[in-house]
């Protein structure tokens, strides 16, 4: 099996897009790139193994064969190599070289209303670009720009000097470092069942004791 001849067959093969076989030339000319060495040469599977991998009939699988050797992508290969493989003449299957050097370019589906991505981000994740889809297909809605949404619960404004609007803690209470006023209390009692606002933390509501 042969990665490069695969990726070929997959990405770069010049098949024709208007024909009403290019499926079937695909997905034969696929089954001979498993078959071919890195440089995509001396692939020569039984035809009964290309009507196992694509499904199709034998004519079929026949029929794309010169297809494909019409369209020049693929060509008979050194027939002594496929003897030195195969040694019975009457089971020697015909061998083929794949044209690799050939390449329409690599498939850009943009245009078919495919979401362009970003490149991945630190994270290994794709983005969409901007926030939003690049095609909308029917009854899809386009993606809101994430920087357009803006809580709604905004925090309390500090004081003047970057301190908080809320007074520190006196240390002559119970209480603790972010407690709210109402919440800063003493204790009138060891077992602390009873407890009364701490005067120096909330003056107000002691009546203005300090």
């Amino acid at each position: 099996m042969s990665l490069e001849a695969i990726t070929w067959a997959l990405n770069r093969a010049p098949i024709p897009r208007d024909r009403r076989d290019a499926s079937s030339l695909a997905v034969v000319l696929l089954g001979l790139a498993n078959h071919a060495d890195p440089f995509g040469r001396n692939a020569f599977p039984a035809v009964s193994t290309l009507v196992r991998y694509t499904r199709l009939s034998e004519r079929s699988v026949q029929y794309a064969l010169r297809s494909l050797e019409e369209l020049e992508l693929i060509g008979p290969s050194d027939p002594e190599i496929v003897a030195a493989y195969v040694k019975r003449s009457d089971r020697r299957p015909r061998g083929w070289d794949l044209a690799v050097h050939r390449s329409e370019g690599a498939v850009d589906n943009s245009a078919d209303g495919v979401q362009s991505l970003r490149p991945a981000n630190g994270h290994g994740v794709q983005t969409p670009r901007y926030g939003v889809q690049t095609a909308t297909s029917r009854g899809a809605s386009t993606a809101p720009d994430p920087s357009l949404n803006r809580p709604k619960n905004r925090p309390s404004p500090s004081a003047p000097g970057g301190r908080s609007a809320v007074p520190a803690e006196c240390g002559g209470c119970d209480a603790r470092p972010g407690d709210p006023i109402s919440a800063r209390v003493v204790w009138l009692d060891e077992d602390r069942t009873r407890s009364t606002p701490c005067p120096r933390c909330a003056p107000a509501r002691s009546g203005g004791a300090r």
